[in-house]
């Protein structure tokens, strides 16, 4: 830079020597000629001159010259061109030996500075030239950039023919110099680099070479115009053109630059201090081509520091100052005497809010244009700007505040050096959390490379959500320590290519927002998840990702652990995953495919002791109080948009177990079909849980204690409503309360809230049989209708099981058809109705031998038998019923056996659960046997469970004489000799009771 100015100084002196000295000396026709020699020995340079030549002596002497034109030593083009020069010259002071310039014009005058690829400049001499070929600076490299902001310049060795040169400026007076309309162009080829300063309008007030003077004036950069005013105090000598001082202004519309010093003062092209003020740091930079968004931090700015500039480098040794409210302090050095420019810099800011760079206005766009981001238009990163410069940084903030988050003690190296950068986060504190970190950034070759690592321990994720851009509902204490690196031309290759493998954690955290709450009954806890303690680890990105931990939903804890291949899963496609999810409610397994959505195909495991308190936390209560107790399923699953399948899966609810294939179809009411083989079918829980269970009491002697009439409970079928089922049902057992069914097939089929069952087949109790079942859930009153065939059966077992009443055995055939309307137990069974018929085949009635009690007929039987443990053999049982609200009638009983013969009605008044028959008997009598009838009506009244069964009294007091004549007849005269008249009138004239005269007793029971 020395070299240059006074190279420009010279060049200058020796054009306007060469115009004044040979005017004097040479014709003028021949000047142009001599002109061109003279310059062309001074300088070594070729010259060209292409315009006129004209002097003029009188009156006062005056020069110019039109299109001068000198060539850089190191290439073709014109390091220095005007297109005219003109001065005057006082004539008298000449006679002294003095010059007095009047006045210099320099119009449109255009400098070049430029280096070759090779990096040798147009202004350099061979032997600068030589010297470079033959020590060829070194590459740049890490170890080059440390002594960035400590180097020291060399001096310069003296340069005597300058100093022979500007020694006749000694006695040289110049008035005024105005430069018009001048242009200065630099170029790199090294770097591509060309900037140019145009509209360079510069008035010049230098009296003395060796006294004070101004430049003042203006020039265009970057389309933005500048004013410069450059003072120069007295000087010890021109000849020396060095320790000059100096002040020195830049200003624009944003602000002023002003250094402020000695210029050419030994290796210093000036040294002293540098102080930048104004309204607009963007504005004031735009004005030397750098473009800053118009954002707060880059409104008002100071800056102030010790200056020094040489050949080599800028250095600002301390700064201090404020950008946008922001102090900073440090230093700073700019080298540019190397093979790549060079920026040292020890920077420490104070509290950085980055809402501070964001712009004001954010200009419509495509978003950065073809290839945006840094790319070209075929999506190439573009990192050549990392060749341009060596950087070596060290910054500090005391805190820096990205949206709601901070980073705190923030301390980080930058190194640049030979397209290789590296930044080294030494410490940080985010959320009082310690972190560290570094990222490398290869730029050597045409595919980048990036790596690097991260550290974070006890970082508040609220924080880092924040950092990240995000406001998730998300809290807790999180943890990192990952490696990462990748390779690639194109932002697609790098994340194609990325390896990565490490750690993170998140203790003591919470997840809140989930908007859950309405899925399970409105319970607000279900928005949040708390006390999440979890780690996530992966040993590469191609492997898979384990997470292992703990957390808490609704109250529930829970541990899990899960496996599978994240980088998949971010490339949304389906890849293995294992999840495992275990608390004292629920224990939840899967392995298999998984997709981004949600989907997958695989192995399923789930239990929990009570299905029905899970599906209640859950939001999905169930009515009633019974079944839906312990629950598992596992089994081979599919998960897809519209439906959910399972094959061959093996389940269990309460009781009842088996395999399922088929599917669930999602939509407003969801349909199940499947097909199940079930070894137990146990539909007794949800009998009592509807209210439909049949109310049975002991031990069937009666079976029990009666009292029925069924509870006012709501019964509830409009869960049929909530889905539609098309069922294909094979079961080994089938158990109905205390009714057991053997192999069985059943189909069952909902829809609209009506549920129709068919038992196709159907084993029971010995026998078998057919059935149909149909519910109405869907009407305001809920219905119910059930029809049977069954045959064969043990009709001890079946009627025990159905009705609680253990007395008959045999082989039966029951057939019934039923329907009952209501909307609790008691109005359904008050509503039944419907008919049936059974017919029972050699059997016996335990608890009672008829004949025998018949026979042996005393006093006490016409008060009411009570069974015991003898038995009558039948051969047959037959009888048809109607029911009518809930009473049943039967007009046609009949029962035989050897010994009797029974015929019979009566009613049996379900709701009530008791029992109102009439039976008309016969008994087998005398040595052959022959049947007789009884003398009176047998009656069964009274609970069913436990009737009383006795004669008909109002038939023995209607005939009490001929009744017991009867008996007598039937039973062997057990009743006695009632026509003793002597016996007879003795006790009645005695008024006396004979304990023997059973009519007396019977008329005597009657008066009670």
């Amino acid at each position: 830079m020395r070299k240059l100015l006074i190279g420009l100084v010279v060049v200058v002196v020796v054009i306007v020597g060469a115009l004044f000295a040979l005017p004097l000396l040479i014709p003028s026709d021949t000047i142009k000629g001599e002109l061109i020699a003279t310059i062309e020995e001074a300088t070594g340079r070729d010259i060209r001159i292409d315009g006129p030549v004209s002097v003029s002596i009188l009156p006062t002497p005056h020069l110019s010259a039109e299109g001068i034109g000198i060539a850089g030593l190191a290439g073709d083009s014109d390091a220095f061109r005007v297109d005219s020069v003109s001065f005057g010259v006082s004539l008298i002071p000449l006679l002294s030996g003095n010059v007095e310039i009047t006045g210099v014009t320099i119009e449109r005058p255009q400098i070049l500075v430029a280096y070759d690829e090779d990096g040798i400049g147009n202004w350099e001499g061979v032997a600068e030239t030589a010297a470079a070929d033959a020590a060829p600076a070194p590459a740049s490299n890490p170890e080059s950039i440390e002594d960035l902001i400590a180097a020291e310049p060399a001096p310069p060795p003296a340069d005597q023919a300058a100093g022979d040169a500007l020694a006749a400026l000694e006695n040289l007076t110049i008035g005024r110099v105005s430069i018009v309309d001048g242009t200065v162009t630099y170029s790199d080829a090294r770097s591509g680099t060309k900037e140019t300063i145009e509209a360079l309008n510069l008035d010049i007030r230098m009296p003395e070479m060796v006294g004070a003077g101004t430049i003042d004036g203006s020039f265009a950069y970057g389309g933005v115009e500048q004013k410069v005013s450059l003072a120069l105090a007295e000087r010890p000598a021109a000849q020396l053109l060095e320790r000059i001082p100096v002040e020195l202004t830049l200003s624009n519309d944003g602000g002023s630059l002003t250094a402020k010093g000695t210029a050419l003062d030994g290796t210093s092209l000036i040294k002293g201090s540098m102080e930048a003020t104004g309204s607009s740091l963007a504005g004031f930079l735009k004005g030397y081509g750098v473009d800053l968004p118009d954002a707060p931090a880059f409104e008002a700015f100071t800056l102030s520091s010790p200056l020094e500039v040489d050949d080599a480098s800028v250095l600002l040794s301390q700064f201090k100052g404020e950008i946008g409210g922001i102090p900073l302090d440090g230093a700073l050095q700019l080298v540019y005497d190397r093979p790549t420019p060079g920026i040292g810099m020890k920077l420490a800011a104070g509290k950085i809010d980055t809402a501070l760079f964001t712009p004001k206005t954010v200009e419509s766009g495509d978003g950065g244009g073809e290839g945006g981001g840094g790319g070209g238009s075929d999506g190439a990163l573009d990192l050549s700007a990392l060749g341009a410069l060596d950087a070596n940084v060290d910054f500090t903030a005391s805190e820096i505040v990205l949206g709601s988050a901070a980073l705190a003690n923030l301390a980080m190296d930058l190194k640049l050096a030979g397209s290789v950068l590296t930044t080294t986060i030494r410490s940080v504190e985010i959320s009082g959390a310690p972190g560290s970190g570094a990222v490398t950034v290869d730029a050597r070759q045409p595919a980048p490379a990036i790596s690097g690592s991260a550290k974070l321990a006890g970082l508040d994720l609220a924080g880092l959500m924040a950092l990240a851009g995000t406001n998730a509902p998300a809290t807790g204490l999180a943890g990192l320590n990952v490696d990462f690196q990748t390779t690639g031309a194109t932002v697609d290759q790098l994340v194609a290519n990325l390896k990565a493998s490490g750690a993170a954690s998140l203790t003591n955290g919470a997840l809140t927002g989930l908007a859950l709450a309405e899925y399970v009954g409105g319970d607000k806890s279900a928005d949040k998840i708390e006390d999440i303690d979890v780690k996530v680890s992966f040993p590469s990105l191609d492997s898979p990702v384990s997470v292992d931990g703990a957390l808490t939903w609704r109250g529930e804890r829970f541990t899990i652990a899960a496996k599978g291949d994240a980088r998949a899963l971010a490339e949304g496609k389906e890849t293995q995953v294992s999840l495992t999810a275990k608390s004292t409610r629920l224990n939840l397994g899967f392995a298999g495919t998984a997709s981004p959505d949600g989907f997958g195909t695989g192995k399923v495991a789930l239990s929990t002791p009570s299905l029905r308190k899970l599906l209640a936390w859950i939001g999905q209560p169930m009515s009633g109080t019974g079944g839906l107790g312990p629950f598992s399923i596992d089994g081979t699953v599919s998960l897809e948009a519209d439906r959910f399948t399972f094959d061959r899966a093996a389940f269990s609810l309460d009781s009842s177990s088996g395999l399922g294939t088929g599917a669930v179809v999602f939509a407003d009411r969801p349909k199940v079909t499947a097909g199940l083989a079930m070894k137990v079918l146990d539909v007794t829980p949800y009998l009592v849980a509807s209210g439909t269970t049949a109310r049975k009491g002991g031990n069937g002697g009666g079976g029990g204690g009666g009292g029925g009439g069924g509870s006012d409970a709501p019964v509830d079928f409009s869960g049929l409503k909530a889905f539609d089922a098309d069922l294909n049902l094979r079961a080994d057992r089938i158990i109905a309360d205390d009714i057991e069914i053997g192999k069985s097939s059943l189909t069952v089929k909902v829809a609209g809230g009506k549920l129709n069952a068919n038992l196709t087949e159907m084993a029971l109790y010995s026998g078998s049989g057919t059935g149909a079942v149909t519910v109405d859930g869907a009407a305001a009153t809920p219905a119910m209708a059930a029809s049977f065939k069954l045959a064969k059966v043990s009709a001890r077992d079946f009627l025990a099981d159905a009705i609680g009443f253990k007395r008959i055995e045999g082989a039966g055939s029951f057939n019934f058809d039923l329907q009952a309307a209501g909307k609790s137990q008691s109005a359904l069974m008050k509503s039944l109705s419907g008919k049936g018929a059974m017919a029972v085949r050699k059997g016996a009635i335990s608890g009672i031998d008829i004949p025998k009690m018949l026979k042996s007929l005393s006093i006490n039987s016409l008060l009411g038998w009570q069974p015991g443990k003898d038995k009558t053999e039948f051969s047959q049982i037959d009888a048809t019923f109607t029911v009518t609200k809930g009473i049943l009638t039967n007009k046609d009983l009949v029962m035989a056996g050897p010994e009797f013969a029974l015929q019979g009605a009566g009613t049996i008044d379900i709701p009530a659960q008791t029992v109102s028959y009439t039976l008309n008997a016969q008994v087998a009598s005398g040595k052959k046997g022959q049947l007789k009838d009884f003398a009176v009506p047998i009656h069964v009244e009274g609970p069913l469970a436990k009737p009383k069964i006795y004669p008909d009294v109002k038939g023995v007091l209607e005939n009490p004489q001929g009744a017991i004549n009867q008996i007598n007849e039937i039973t062997g005269n057990i009743l006695g000799d009632t026509g003793d008249k002597k016996g007879g009138d003795k006790n009645k004239k005695n008024k006396k009771k004979d304990k023997n005269d059973p009519v007396g007793q019977v008329l005597d029971l009657l008066k009670q």
